[in-house]
């Protein structure tokens, strides 16, 4: 008869189903009908006295063979599947039992988690007995871009809200930090519940920017002006770093703007690799002077007649 319903109709899988098939059409109908989530009490036993067979190899066997002689004994199969169908389970708790273990995210059914589906032990508003970790506290410190480069130190004083004390702590800010970076203290954050540990201060660095150079992790990035002449002529010049050192730039004759040097070991420190550190990289910007004098002007317009380069052979050949 159509109305008939067995344990693999109540989960809504089929009779040769996996595993892993039953344990999701399981989950997602006790998201559903689970009473702490406001679901139906008794549509919830029914499709957990399912998983509960079905999820155990040895009482799924059983259950199938017995299913070849019409079904078992003390459950309304093949009944009308309504509200105040009697249920016969094996596994040796009441329903008082077996609720109250799931709410305290214990697992009833086969090592089922509940908390996966309740987002922790136990539903909302039901009292937890174990013991949970404090929640972290966050700050923020700002640091100057030259502070970050060799490292600094920062006191704070910050107030933990559940207990109302006062903290007092020396933040040490590692050489090369970042902007955003994260330093974390143990212990220094919320008390814990029931027991728990306490959580955890975490302290944010708020990097500024420097006018010079700009950070890309451990690497540091710069531009280099450059007068159109020492590109055209080369030149030498001496290049700042951000640890303090001056290093020589030889500029080919010929350099092109845009064109990037990289010089290793002459970033920031790499506060994620002890002992390394980032490049510098050095990019050529070539400066066109705007004004200039009739000496210049006469100069440079002798050097633009004797010029016979094609400089948009590649543009011009389309706009013909």
């Amino acid at each position: 008869m159509a109305d008939k319903k067995n344990f693999y109709d109540v989960l809504g899988v089929s009779k040769n189903a996996s595993e892993e098939e039953i344990r999701k059409a399981f989950r997602k109908l006790a998201a559903k009908y689970h009473p702490d989530a406001g679901g139906d009490e008794q549509k919830f036993k029914e499709i957990s006295e399912a998983y509960n067979t079905l999820s155990n190899p040895d009482k799924r066997k059983e259950y199938d063979q017995m299913l070849m002689f019409g079904g078992i004994p003390g459950a309304d199969f093949g009944g009308s599947g309504g509200r105040n169908r009697t249920y016969t389970y094996t596994g040796g708790m009441n329903w008082d039992d077996i609720l109250g273990s799931m709410r305290n995210g214990d697992g009833a059914f086969s090592g089922f988690d509940f908390s996966s589906i309740f987002g922790g032990a136990g539903g909302q508003g039901r009292p937890v007995n174990r013991p949970a970790k404090g929640s972290d506290l966050t700050l923020e410190i700002s640091v100057s871009a030259e502070e970050a480069f060799a490292g600094t130190q920062r006191k704070v004083s910050f107030t933990v809200p559940s207990t109302g004390e006062r903290q007092t702590l020396t933040v040490k800010v590692p050489a090369g930090a970042v902007d955003g970076g994260k330093i974390r203290y143990r212990g220094r954050g919320e008390a814990g519940v029931n027991g728990g540990e306490r959580g955890d201060l975490v302290i944010t660095t708020r990097v500024a920017e420097h006018p010079l150079w700009k950070r890309d992790g451990a690497d540091v990035r710069m531009d280099l002006p450059v007068s159109v002449y020492e590109a055209a002529l080369g030149a030498q010049v001496d290049v700042p770093t951000p640890g303090g050192k001056v290093v020589r730039l030889k500029v080919p004759a010929g350099t092109q703007d845009g064109k990037t040097f990289r010089f290793r070991d002459l970033g920031a420190p790499d506060v994620k690799n002890k002992g390394a550190q980032g490049a510098l990289y050095v990019t050529v910007k070539v400066q066109v002077p705007t004004h200039l004098t009739d000496a210049e002007r006469k100069a440079l317009a002798a050097l633009h007649d004797a010029d016979t380069r094609e400089y948009r052979k590649d543009v011009e050949r389309y706009a013909s």
